[in-house]
């Protein structure tokens, strides 16, 4: 049986992509911060068995290098970084505080925490459990949000 460990597995891609994974019999490690609010995800972990739930916040190190440890010794053959933020929503309540001389660098500094240092954190804890599948894939998921040229 494959593994898939999927990060924002709560709504959206993540779901969908939980989903997909299950219906297709792999086993799937949803991770999500919070679990408790993630009714969609409850409901795919009780409708198969190879589903299941772990609280993680990737912006979280020790966090990140917990769940590591937690799986280690088993294979995941596609890690799918697929948590991600784009910042305050909505954006044109904010446009204010995020123009040239009045930015919100800590809005900023938590989307790149999210977007671009959690997905090399996962890549770098879980190498190891991806080096020792058979299908070795580390997949991150972004958006035209996360380009700089649009």
């Amino acid at each position: 049986m494959f593994t898939t460990l999927i990060t924002g597995a709560n709504r959206g891609l993540g779901l969908d992509f939980a989903r997909q994974y299950a219906e297709d019999g792999w086993r799937v490690i949803a991770c999500c911060r919070t679990p408790a609010d993630a009714a969609e995800l409850q409901d795919l972990a009780k409708q198969y068995d190879g589903v299941t739930i772990e609280k993680l916040d990737v912006c979280d190190r020790g966090a990140v290098d917990a769940l590591a440890r937690e799986c280690a010794g088993q294979p995941i053959d596609v890690l799918l970084n697929n948590a991600g933020i784009i910042g305050p929503i909505p954006i044109a309540e904010h446009v204010e505080r995020q123009q040239f001389g009045t930015m919100d660098y800590e809005v900023w500094r938590d989307v790149v925490e999210t977007n671009t240092f959690a997905p090399l954190k996962m890549a770098e804890a879980f190498v190891e459990h991806v080096a020792a599948s058979e299908q070795k894939k580390i997949v991150n998921i972004s958006s035209t949000v996360g380009s700089i040229t649009e």
